[in-house]
């Protein structure tokens, strides 16, 4: 199966429609089609039927775009990895961030990165665990830095913990909810759930059916940590986040933590990658000045005790 073929039928997916297809990839529509006609008759099965409003995928189509999109991510990542091992350290690492990860681990992470390895672009997205591995699966991020809510395959992931974050329900100095101490008092806030591919965060589920009581419905899922911290600053609002948010200066001053008697457990964050597809060489650098940094905070953590 030559790569060219998967390559056209996922722009044609991507642009919805034969004419987008060829426009992105520059080639005319009857070369497009005829590419397409040629995958399916490899594959024996119908991948998409045509109409004059664009394509809709069959059933083996939805199937095979999961594969397709898996082998043309890994053929990039292969191809980078040997301009990498060849000495051509301008290639691109990509991976995904729990937006807790993104105040203290990261950044720094990539200060160091940035300082060893100057050419080599980062692409840094961000989500939660649905998200990650599903990014993982497909083979579009290098590795991901999220919390668990459900176990993963040890056949199939490799996971270390980084570190260890204290969980607490955060709200604005104005809030009414400022000096709430129980759990039942929250039942009705208007809560912004933090997005992990579901409308209710797990977490958020887990603590709430810990304490016998029902979850309460999201007013908002807010998929950016930007715009969570940016509506908790202007509404009155509250959401289950890492304690250490209400230490940064820069927030410090804006939110604070709801004095909650029921305890809020805390969750380790991990360093998450696929067994089956090894870490390019770039990759491997960032992961372990990552891992580095993650337990140079731990260290300097006990110190302070």
């Amino acid at each position: 199966m030559k790569l060219e073929l998967i390559e056209a039928f996922i722009a044609v997916v991507d642009g919805g429609s034969i004419r987008a297809g060829a426009k992105q990839l520059n080639r005319s529509q009857p070369g497009l089609s005829k590419k397409i006609r040629a995958l399916e008759a490899e594959l024996g099965v119908p991948l998409m039927v045509r109409s004059a409003q664009g394509i809709e995928l069959t059933r083996y189509g939805e199937h095979f775009l999961v594969r397709a999109r898996t082998i043309v991510n890994e053929t990039e990542r292969a191809r980078a990895e040997m301009d990498q091992l060849r000495g051509a350290l301008d290639s691109v690492v990509r991976i995904s961030v729990a937006p807790a990860s993104t105040v203290d681990l990261i950044p720094q992470t990539v200060r160091l990165f940035q300082h060893q390895f100057p050419a080599t672009r980062l692409e840094i997205y961000e989500g939660l665990q649905a998200v990650a591995v599903e990014q993982l699966r497909s083979g579009q991020i290098d590795f991901a830095v999220c919390p668990l809510w459900e176990p993963l395959p040890a056949s199939e992931f490799s996971i270390e913990v980084l570190e260890t974050m204290p969980m607490a329900v955060v709200t604005n100095a104005q809030s009414r909810f400022a000096a709430c101490t129980t759990l039942t008092e929250l039942e009705q806030a208007n809560w912004i759930h933090i997005g992990a591919g579901a409308s209710l965060s797990p977490l958020v589920v887990k603590v709430f059916e810990a304490a016998g009581l029902s979850t309460p419905t999201p007013t908002m899922e807010c998929f950016s940590l930007t715009s969570t911290l940016g509506f908790l600053f202007a509404a009155d609002a509250v959401a289950l986040l890492p304690a250490k948010l209400t230490q940064v200066p820069q927030y410090a001053d804006h939110l604070i933590q709801v004095p909650i008697a029921q305890g809020i457990p805390s969750y380790p964050l991990y360093i998450i990658h696929r067994k089956d597809s090894p870490m390019t060489l770039m990759a491997g650098h960032l992961a372990t000045i990552l891992t580095r940094v993650a337990h140079n905070k731990l260290r300097l953590a006990e110190l302070e005790l």
